[in-house]
């Protein structure tokens, strides 16, 4: 007898499914892996016992394996949401205890598919008719089947929405997947629904495992030819996660109007509330007599909690949707309160040294100068190393304050005619050092920029070279290359001492380890602040070369 085509469909479908399985070996330590071969175990199964059956025309057989197709049914619809929330990373709602109770349901399924016999609550009339050339079954589905095959449906369609609505969500990358993923339910979900209500050209027999063929050709296209366990969305999830809940950071999301919507752990402890508490409430309401605008932008809030004042930098950024409709900010709260004390702190020693010990030295200076003039011999000799020691010592104060009157680059840039600022700089260091100076720029060279802390940087690579080397020529010249303006300061001296560019490299001094003098700081923390590169050649002579951007935009600079 040839088989009927409706089981060669069946046995199709479980073979279809039995080499979607061996694709899936590499994937199975995959977030949602196991289930998703549990899924396909169970329509595996389903198709060759239901292939089987339609070769069957003995009642208790038959009876056995439409047992099979049922529990089928009932358990390919949890293990396919199992699967969806374990690949879109909602493990905290997989490993749940609400969840493990809803395993209660098809559970009690197939508790009921077992025992129909003894209570026929299930179907009745169960009987074995040819149908298709086959072994069909006519019976009544009852109410308490329905409502079987109606949650293992809900189960199927849940999950294929979470798969569907996370996928898309990755862009354009996934979205022919997407929808291979949210088709592919659809054949088979449509056959079971439409044979429980008896509809279909052939009630006895039910088409479902022949609707497992397009379903089985959608999951390879969706899950192994693309890759899609490779970048499955539990990784973004639980990277969404790790910035924002994990972090220390306070982090707050809020409506249009500032209403919280969200609080990570890190603001909760800030503010010392419980997230329950603060949802939907105006967020300015637990920041004391500080409000931060609801326009997005940055400010600065201060926090009582816990006993504790904080002081907080505050930055919104408009959080959309993929249309670009603002739908609220994130708000991030910086905490610089010991920021804020080291500023103070810095204030205070700053103030100290501009007056006290300028003036001091400016008295010792003078008085200094005063005995060097009425002195001879020896102790005239010390009166003027007393007075060129505080001398040094009031440039270098000078100079500090030059560095923070110029502040952090808070000037806006502006175009600098780069020869015009050099002659400048040369000329004033001609009048106090002396030397030979040559400046060898074009004089079309611009570059915007911020000029008060390029012409520290020029006046401290020239004054370097002129102060060490009283008698050496020196060199000032500047390209073009590409965008940058490449500035080299050149003299034929002995060079800058290994010491003093070891510290530059490290970035900070140490007891045994220091620089002599504060203008090779003063280039080094211009040239970054000017978003620059600084190097040295002492090979012949010293060669300071310093590579600026060209263009420099407000934002930049800020």
């Amino acid at each position: 007898m040839d088989l009927p085509w409706l089981a060669l469909g069946s046995f199709a479908s479980g073979l279809g499914s039995v080499y979607l399985l061996t694709r899936l070996r590499a994937h199975w330590g995959k977030p949602g892996a196991q289930w998703f071969v549990a899924t396909i175990v169970t329509q595996t199964v389903w198709c060759f016992a239901y292939g089987a059956a339609l070769l069957v025309f003995d009642p208790t057989l038959r009876l056995a394996l439409e047992m099979v197709a049922w529990l089928g049914i009932i358990w390919i619809g949890f293990c396919f949401l199992s699967f969806a929330l374990g690949y879109t990373g909602r493990t905290t709602v997989l490993e749940s205890w609400w969840y493990r109770a809803v395993a209660a349901l098809p559970l009690a399924g197939t508790a009921l598919v077992v025992t129909n016999p003894l209570h026929t609550v299930v179907w009745q009339g169960f009987r074995v008719v040819p149908a298709a050339g086959g072994a069909g079954a006519e019976y009544a589905v009852l109410p308490v089947g329905l409502l079987t095959i109606i949650v293992a449906m809900l189960f199927v369609s849940f999950g294929t929405l979470l798969v569907f609505d996370t996928v898309v969500s990755y862009g354009p990358l996934y979205r022919r997947e997407a929808l291979a993923v949210g088709l592919s339910p659809i054949p088979p979900g449509a056959a079971v629904l439409l044979w429980a209500g008896g509809v279909g050209p052939v009630p006895a027999v039910n088409l479902t495992t022949l609707m497992f063929l397009p379903h089985v050709a959608l999951d390879l296209y969706a899950f192994v030819r693309s890759d899609m366990f490779e970048f499955h969305p539990a990784t973004r999830r639980a990277g969404e996660r790790a910035a924002i809940h994990d972090i220390a950071t306070p982090v707050a999301i809020v409506d249009g109007q500032g209403r919280v919507v969200n609080l990570n752990p890190a603001a909760e402890r800030m503010l010392a509330v419980d997230k329950h508490e603060t949802l939907t409430e105006p967020l300015n309401d637990f920041l004391g007599d500080d409000d931060i605008a609801t326009d997005g932008g940055s400010s600065r809030v201060s926090v009582e909690a816990g006993g504790r004042h904080r002081e907080f930098k505050v930055q919104q950024t408009a959080l959309r949707d993929e249309a670009g409709t603002q739908l609220g900010y994130t708000v991030v709260f910086q905490d610089i309160t010991d920021e804020i004390r080291r500023e103070r702190r810095l204030e205070v020693l700053n103030r100290f040294l501009r007056h006290n010990v300028r003036n001091e030295s400016v008295v010792i200076q003078a008085r200094a100068e005063l005995l060097a003039s009425e002195l001879n011999g020896e102790q005239a000799d010390h009166a003027t190393t007393i007075e060129r020691s505080v001398t040094r010592l009031v440039e270098s104060g000078q100079k500090a304050r030059t560095l923070a009157e110029a502040g952090a680059g808070d000037a806006a840039p502006e175009p600098v005619v780069l020869a015009d600022l050099a002659a400048e700089v040369v000329a004033t260091a001609r009048e106090e050092y002396g030397g030979s100076v040559v400046v060898e720029i074009p004089d079309d060279l611009r570059l915007t920029t911020q000029p008060a802390l390029l012409e520290i940087l020029l006046a401290n690579l020239v004054e370097n070279a002129l102060q060490h080397v009283p008698d050496a020529a020196v060199t000032v010249g500047a390209t073009i290359e590409g965008d940058d303006v490449v500035v080299t300061v050149s003299d034929d001296g002995p060079g800058v001492p290994d010491h003093e560019l070891g510290v530059l490299e490290r970035g900070r001094e140490t007891d045994l380890n220091h620089g002599s003098g504060i203008g090779l700081w003063l280039v080094r923390w211009t040239t970054t602040t000017l978003e620059g590169d600084l190097d040295f050649d002492t090979s012949d002579g010293t060669t300071a070369t310093v590579r600026l951007p060209q263009e420099r935009t407000a934002a930049e600079a800020a």
